[in-house]
């Protein structure tokens, strides 16, 4: 099960880009620069959904409570449509979600 740094089962993911040490262990001759990590979060530990559509900074803390965090994202590179449907047996999200 992925969980959340607290220890949560995680609900919600965004990316980030890999720190310095992070791009030292890429294989296969990936390029840091189009390297992301999956970073995984509870309902209490959670970005917005608009912010969790972005790639963030390597050094992004996460979200605070408000569900905003301390880096500036990437913009977005194309437009995206996102699915509105929800399953019936989805796990409780965060407000907003």
């Amino acid at each position: 099960m992925i969980t959340c740094t607290c220890g949560e089962p995680a609900v919600v993911q965004w990316r980030r880009r890999p720190t310095t040490a992070e791009a030292d262990t890429l294989t296969n001759g990936a390029d840091p620069a189009d390297s992301t990590i999956p970073v995984y979060g509870c309902a209490d530990h959670a970005l917005t959904p608009d912010l969790a559509a972005l790639t963030h900074q390597a050094t992004c803390s996460g979200p605070a409570k408000d569900g905003v965090c301390d880096c500036t994202p990437e913009p977005l590179p194309v437009e995206h449509e996102f699915p509105t449907a929800e399953p019936a047996d989805a796990p409780r999200l965060p407000p907003g979600w």
